[in-house]
């Protein structure tokens, strides 16, 4: 594997906040256009929003190395906001309360969730923007490093946009069917959302590789690394093969069966959507190749 300035914890980070926020986004989806039928899908996304940003959140802290020992000094990067890092604080610090505030006002959890129930719309339109800002910013933090020109692109952060969306609705729909197996039938619904969204990071994914390909010896060196190099068999097989084609074909069969699909299957396609997305992320990161210095 490549040596890369950036780890695990980030690559566990851009995962669980991309998921976490995109969680909200299907929670939101389904509360304010299918409340009586999508009731199970609505408080699961609710339910995994928050504790998934604020995980990925504690990862991100832990790898800004005062993180572990002074987190508080965190604080200071907001003075900053030329910084991507002081936006990042910003966003991440408003989305998580309103998350966890939006789980307990629709799922009524003690006293807190039956007032917040009151101001359910106001906490779900602001919550939409700040988890569409989570989700994109979690592209734009890599994307405006210079030093990786493979990462440098206007396309990545649509990338990680669509990846979230994705895995957001999977980790809604894998609770949702744990809490509810009679819901089964329902999710088939929001099988279609699989089949839009996993197009859609297919198509940017592949406008990615090609336009590195083109851009720069650097992006080209890590487009290639992905495509025939050290990486390919991980590129290959656990984002495209089964991180996407295969959850892809699934999610269509599921959504015209309308819950005949057994339950193995649903979760199944719904857990590869997630290590697709998992190892997406840990691919970018890992063929990082930065401007060689002639």
């Amino acid at each position: 594997m490549p040596e890369s300035a950036w780890g695990w914890l980030i690559v566990v980070y851009l995962f669980l906040a991309g998921s976490g926020s995109g969680a909200f986004l299907a929670a939101v989806y389904c509360d304010l256009l299918a409340p009586d039928w999508s009731k199970s899908l609505a408080r699961a996304g609710s339910l995994v929003s928050g504790p998934l940003v604020t995980i990925g959140t504690i990862c991100l802290v832990l790898d800004l190395e005062a993180g572990l020992w002074e987190p508080w000094r965190q604080i200071y990067l907001a003075k900053n906001l030329s910084s991507m890092i002081a936006w990042g604080v910003i966003i991440l610090s408003g989305f998580i309360p309103v998350a966890l505030l939006y789980a307990a006002a629709l799922n009524e959890i003690t006293f807190v969730g039956k007032i917040a129930r009151k101001y359910i719309r106001i906490i779900e339109y602001v919550g939409s923007a700040l988890a569409v800002a989570t989700a994109t910013y979690t592209g734009v933090l890599i994307a405006v490093v210079n030093g990786v020109p493979f990462w440098n692109t206007p396309v990545m952060p649509v990338l990680f946009l669509a990846s979230a969306i994705s895995t957001g609705l999977a980790a809604a729909m894998i609770v949702a069917a744990i809490i509810d197996a009679s819901t089964i039938k329902t999710l088939s619904n929001f099988a279609l959302g699989h089949v839009i969204f996993l197009a859609i990071e297919a198509l940017v994914l592949m406008l990615l590789v090609f336009m590195s390909l083109t851009r720069s010896t650097e992006a080209a060196i890590s487009a290639n690394m992905l495509i025939s190099g050290v990486l390919s068999p991980y590129f290959w097989v656990l984002v495209v093969l089964l991180g996407i084609l295969i959850p892809f074909i699934l999610s269509i069969v599921e959504y015209y069966e309308y819950g005949e699909m057994p339950k193995s299957l649903v979760i199944g396609s719904d857990l590869l959507v997630l290590m697709g997305g998992m190892s997406l992320r840990a691919l970018i990161i890992f063929s990082a190749s930065p401007p060689q210095i002639i």
